[in-house]
C-alpha cells in the first residue's frame, strides 16, 4: 500500500507542461509584421539613396572643375572633360598714320571719308572748307606731301592736285593759284581764286596779298607729315593776283625755311601726267 500512495505522489508531483498562451501567436504575427516593415523599410532607403545619387551626379559634375558641360537643348553636350583654355584678347587693329608725331595747332587729324573719293586717298585730312557760288569745298592733306581740293558737282576749281616736293635753299613756303572755272562749255568761270600750299613746321599762320588785300588762314598741321603745313583759302576775283605769301610763326614774325623739307620720290616705272588720283 506504501508503494501505491508513493507511486500516486510521483504521479502527482510530476512535472508536466504549461498550458499554451493564447497570446503568443498574435504576438508571433505582429513580430513578423514589424521585420516585414523593417525589411520593406530598408529596401525604400536603398531603393531613394540610388535615386539621389543618380540625379546628384550630373550636377556635381558640372560644379566640379573640369567636370562635362550641361548640354544645350538641340545639341550634344561636349564629350571631353578638359577644361576650356582661356581666350586671348584681342585688341583691334588701329589705323596708323604716315607719322605719328602731333604738331602743335592749328592741327587736323579729321579724316575725309566720303566715299568713293575717300578710296583714292586713303588717308587724307581736311586742311580748309569753305563755299563758294557753286557748292562746298574742301582742302586735304594726302602723303607725300601732297594737296588736293574736293568739291560738288560743280568742280569749279577743276579739282587741282600738287605735291610740294620742291625746296631751293632758302623757300620758305610753296603755293598754288587756280582760277575758278566750271567744266560745262556754256557756263561761265566763278569770280573766285583758289590758293593753296605748303609751309614749315615752325609756322602757325599764313598772310596772302592778293588784288591789293592782305588775307591771313592758319597753317595746319596734319597726320600726313612732321615736316610741313598746309594752307587753302578762296579769294575774290578770278583773276587775282597774288603779290606774296608769308608763313609767320606763333610770335607773328616770319618763319623759317623747312630745315628737312620732303623731295620728290623717283616714279618706279614710266612716269604718267601729274593730277589727282582716281577714285576707286
Amino acid at each position: 500500500m506504501t508503494e501505491d500512495l508513493a507511486a500516486k505522489l510521483a504521479a502527482m508531483t510530476e512535472s508536466r507542461p504549461e498550458p499554451a498562451d493564447p497570446a503568443a501567436p498574435v504576438r508571433q504575427r505582429i513580430e513578423q509584421r514589424r521585420r516585414r516593415r523593417r525589411s520593406t523599410a530598408a529596401v525604400l532607403v536603398a531603393a531613394a539613396a540610388v535615386t539621389v545619387a543618380a540625379a546628384a551626379g550630373p550636377a556635381l559634375d558640372a560644379l566640379r572643375p573640369g567636370g562635362p558641360e550641361a548640354g544645350v537643348a538641340g545639341f550634344a553636350p561636349p564629350t571631353t572633360a578638359a577644361p576650356m583654355l582661356p581666350t586671348p584678347s584681342v585688341t583691334p587693329p588701329q589705323p596708323s598714320s604716315p607719322q605719328t608725331k602731333v604738331l602743335p595747332e592749328p592741327w587736323s587729324d579729321k579724316e575725309f571719308t566720303t566715299l568713293p573719293d575717300a578710296n583714292a586717298y586713303r588717308p587724307a585730312y581736311y586742311v580748309a572748307q569753305g563755299r563758294i557760288s557753286t557748292g562746298n569745298w574742301s582742302a586735304l592733306s594726302l602723303s607725300g606731301a601732297c594737296l588736293v581740293v574736293e568739291e560738288g558737282a560743280g568742280n569749279s576749281f577743276g579739282r587741282p592736285y600738287r605735291c610740294y616736293t620742291e625746296w631751293p635753299a632758302g623757300r620758305s613756303g610753296d603755293f598754288t593759284v587756280t582760277p575758278g572755272r566750271v567744266r560745262e562749255k556754256s557756263a561761265t568761270m566763278i569770280d573766285a581764286t583758289l590758293v593753296m600750299g605748303a609751309v614749315s613746321v615752325e609756322a602757325r599762320t599764313v598772310r596772302i596779298v592778293a588784288g591789293g588785300k592782305t588775307y591771313t588762314t592758319d597753317a595746319v598741321g596734319t597726320p600726313t607729315s612732321d615736316r610741313l603745313r598746309f594752307f587753302a583759302l578762296v579769294v575774290p576775283h578770278k583773276n587775282a593776283k597774288v603779290d606774296s605769301m608769308t608763313p609767320l610763326d606763333a610770335d607773328g614774325r616770319p618763319a623759317p625755311a623747312p630745315a628737312n623739307p620732303p623731295t620728290s620720290v623717283p616714279c618706279a616705272g614710266q612716269c604718267g601726267t601729274a593730277g589727282a588720283p582716281t577714285p576707286a
